[in-house]
Parts: C-alpha cells; structure tokens; sequence
C-alpha cells in the first residue's frame, strides 16, 4: 500500500512493506502519469522537534526538497524537509479566513512560511497582521511568500513566542483575534495569548483529542485563563 500528499510540483509519498527498488518504481510511474510532478519524495521518520521538520529520502524525478504550492488563489515556496506544512488544512485555511472582519489587528502564532497570514489577506481586510515564526528558515520563506503575494500589511517577526509577546505586551499591543495553529505542545502558550487579549479578543485554539477527552482541554484552558485573570465563554 501507498499513499501521497501533493505539495505544488513535489509528491511525498509513504509506503507500507515495500522494497526501495518498488518505491522507486512507483515514484516514477507517478510522474509519468502526474506531469504537473516533477520531484518524489519519501517521507522516511515521523514529524520532530520544536520546529517539526521531517526526513525524507528521493525517489525519483528533479533532486530537491523545495516546493511551490498553490493554495486559494495564492502561491507559496518552501522547503519540505525543513518547513512543517500540511495542504489538507487548505479549506480550514479558508474557513477561517472568513471569519476575519474588517479592520480586525490580528495575531498569528507558530506562523511558518507564512500561509496562515497571507491567506487571511487574501480573503479578508484586517487591519494588520502580527506574525510569529521561532524557525529561521520557515521565517525566510515567509518573507519570500509575502513577497511573491505582494501582502504588504503583514508584519512577520522570527524569534519564540515567549520572548516576542512579552515586548508586544509591554508596547500595550492588544490583538482583536488570535489564531494558535500548532496543537499538542508541550506547554499550552495561552498565558501569551492573553497578555496581549483585551475585551472581546477571540482565540483560534488547536488542538487534538478523543471526542470523550473534550472536557480535559477545556479545562486546561479554563486554568490558564483564571491564572491570566481573563474571564473567557
């Protein structure tokens, strides 16, 4: 069995009980019959690390991990083996972006190449966006999205979350909608997000569970919010 995820001009394929003679076989059949394809990749280990990269081995096509993707109208260039991305999200993208309304000031956290941001200006009119990356090269790949999309009124920032939020807060920079796409970390980052929440903030908040664990999240977020002395519904 096999399976792939397409990212733009790359397919990053995974295999299950396979030999590296088949995989390849596949992986060039995939291009021949996919012309858009010009790169196969394998994923080979599972996602990792604060900044949740992934290894992945060539199989077949151009020698590159770097893509250019397309998404809603928009086009995005990154580094798969050094970039966390996901293209199933594209809708959830979208959806979101609808939520935006005018002249909101808006905050994105763990922003990566920047899809979130440019996303929402694609579809919506804020009044700004904050945009947070901690990894170098997904911050640089943000910049050159933004630059590719011409979305002038987004501010990236790189650097950790827990660092950069404190100096917005002490400017006494408050956010109208804070959007946190980056579930099951190890700590929850709501104390940042409330720091710089005012009346009537909404928080985008991720993350994963059994639907009969629901209630354990909501909790842990009910905790963090008395602790920020925030009164949340």
């Amino acid at each position: 069995m096999s399976s792939f995820d397409l990212l733009g001009n790359i397919a990053l394929m995974k295999f299950k009980d396979k030999s590296l003679e088949q995989k390849k076989r596949i992986a060039q059949d995939l291009i021949e019959r996919h012309k858009n394809i010009t790169t196969v990749l394998e994923k080979i280990d599972r996602i990792k690390g604060r900044l949740r990269t992934m290894k992945v081995r060539f199989l077949a096509g151009s020698r590159t991990t770097i893509a250019t993707y397309k998404e809603n109208g928009c086009v995005f260039k990154l580094d798969i083996s050094k970039c966390y991305f996901s293209p199933r999200l594209a809708e959830e993208r979208k959806q979101l972006a609808s939520l935006i309304k005018y002249q909101e000031n808006i905050l994105v956290m763990f922003s990566g190449i920047g899809i979130y941001p440019i996303i929402i200006l694609k579809f919506s009119h804020p009044q700004e966006i904050t945009a947070i990356e901690l990894g170098k090269i997904p911050h640089k790949y943000a910049l050159i999205n933004q630059e590719m999309n011409k979305t002038r009124n987004i501010k990236f920032m790189q650097g950790d979350v827990k660092k950069v939020i404190p100096k917005l807060a002490k400017q006494k920079i408050k956010f109208d909608r804070i959007i946190m796409p980056r579930p099951q970390l190890k700590e929850t980052f709501l104390k940042e997000a409330f720091s710089v929440s005012k009346k009537g903030t909404i928080v985008h908040y991720y993350d994963f569970c059994q639907e009969d664990e629901i209630h354990k999240i909501i909790q842990e977020i009910e905790k963090r919010a008395k602790e920020s002395k925030k009164k949340i519904k």
